[in-house]
């Protein structure tokens, strides 16, 4: 055999081996020498930020297949939706496991969940599924009437889901009708809309915002602002905030349509606000969080690198930078106090207590919270329910006692009145017999009611 061939036989076995032996080493180091990412904040590490644990738990799912798809948190209680359309239900205090539904077709995608104090809906493929929140039992299960561009939103008596034709389908939580409500808008809805007491407000791909009422079919007014809206809106009584793509940021009066003020960012936003007391937090592609005056859209301070709000307690903020890191800056001025990395873990935006939700993509919760902090800060507390009227009237009959001085005038009561004219719903059986199927809130197809 000619060497020249041996010397190539050679090296071609040599090379084989050397590949291997490589991969052996590269297989090894990867699974024993390089420690796995830790998903659980030791004790000593929330002591270093100031925080102590409070609890975590997992939440249940394949972590082969799976991973988590979208967290809320409402009313106290963690909803958590996992990509098989699993919903797991945690007590956002304790930990505790409330309920685990499995729902629909795990092949199939999920978009949710949302919540309200009695309900949770979610999506699973075209499927709306609107479950009874003490419970976990559905209530409601039925098709949409067209591709859904978002999550839907639950208001007292309708749950909504966006489509991406730009209708906005609004379905009753009681006994269900063959014809739902529809408002129709110019663009595709592929925002999260946003369900207040009194209105329902959604957004599409063309810029506008559209804010209609949540318990009578009508729209009030739209929101023209001129680039294109990819974050969810926020609420904070009586505004709805609302950010585009141009980085603005606009304060709009739920009922009158009045624009209070605008804000610029200066950069893209692709994140929902969060309404926390009276400021507004909104972190943009810079990327920085700002804070802003709520009453007049003064920025008031901003955080370089940060790259999304987590919480608020009442000297501090929470939030995470852009490499992924817990940063914790201080409340009057944006400085940064400390900063922790940590790996495989999302912080969910909450705005309503000043409790730090981090969860990982394979299903770890922990709960943490400012050292001492028992109890959770509640930024907006919920407000006293109306006196029913038969209690006022017996209320009226019995004598009354002379006036305490010292005690505080009860705020007047809202006129329940559209200054718009809202529109009332059409009665199905007055319609003609030939009226399409599907006729039902401005009954016309693919046309803006504002001529957009």
């Amino acid at each position: 055999m000619p060497s020249r061939q041996i010397f190539d036989e050679m090296s071609s076995r040599t090379l084989a081996i050397v590949l291997a032996a490589a991969a052996w080493i590269g297989a090894s180091c990867t699974t024993a020498d390089v420690p796995a990412a830790p998903r659980l904040i030791s004790r000593d590490q929330a002591r270093y930020l100031g925080l102590e644990r409070a609890w975590f738990s997992q939440v249940r799912l394949d972590r082969a297949r799976n991973q988590v798809e979208r967290a809320v948190l409402t009313s106290g209680r963690l909803t958590v939706l996992t990509t098989a359309g699993v919903v797991h239900e945690f007590d956002a205090n304790t930990g505790e496991t409330l309920w685990i539904a499995p729902l629909g077709n795990p092949n199939y995608p999920s978009l949710g969940p949302a919540a309200s104090d009695r309900h949770i809906a979610l999506l699973n493929g075209s499927t709306l599924y609107v479950l009874d929140r003490t419970n976990g039992r559905p209530v409601i299960a039925r098709p949409v009437g067209g591709a859904p561009g978002a999550s839907p939103a639950l208001a007292k008596n309708h749950v909504f889901v966006p489509l991406l034709s730009g209708r906005l389908e609004g379905y009753p939580l009681g006994e269900q009708t063959i014809t739902p409500w529809y408002f129709q808008s110019y663009g595709r809805a592929m925002v999260p809309p946003l369900a207040t007491p009194q209105s329902i407000a959604w957004s599409t791909d063309a810029g506008h915002m559209y804010v209609g009422d949540s318990q009578e079919l009508g729209v009030r007014f739209r929101l023209e602002t001129g680039n294109e809206i990819v974050a969810p809106p926020a609420y904070r009584k009586p505004y709805i905030y609302v950010a585009t793509m141009s980085g603005e940021l606009f304060a709009v009066h739920e009922l009158t349509g009045e624009r209070r003020w605008k804000f610029a960012a200066g950069f893209f936003v692709t994140r929902a606000p969060a309404a926390v007391g009276e400021r507004i937090f909104i972190t943009s592609d810079e990327p920085a969080l700002h804070c802003v005056d709520a009453k007049n859209g003064q920025g008031l301070w901003e955080a370089p690198n940060v790259t999304q709000f987590a919480a608020a307690s009442r000297t501090r903020i929470y939030g995470v930078d852009e490499l992924n890191a817990l940063v914790v800056l201080d409340a009057a001025s944006g400085a940064l106090l400390e900063r922790m990395r940590t790996e495989g873990t999302m912080a969910l935006v909450n705005d309503q207590t000043d409790r730090l939700y981090l969860i990982s993509v394979d299903g770890m919760v922990q709960c943490l919270h400012e050292i001492g902090a028992k109890e959770p800060l509640v930024h907006h507390p919920p407000e006293p329910e109306a006196e029913p009227a038969e209690d006022a009237a017996e209320a009226a009959t019995e004598p009354t006692e002379p006036a305490d001085p010292d005690a505080e005038e009860a705020p007047p009561v809202d006129a329940d009145v559209d200054p718009f004219g809202v529109m009332e719903d059409t009665d199905a059986d007055d319609e003609p017999e030939d009226a399409p199927a599907d006729a039902g809130g401005f009954g016309v197809d693919d046309e803006d009611p504002f001529g957009g």
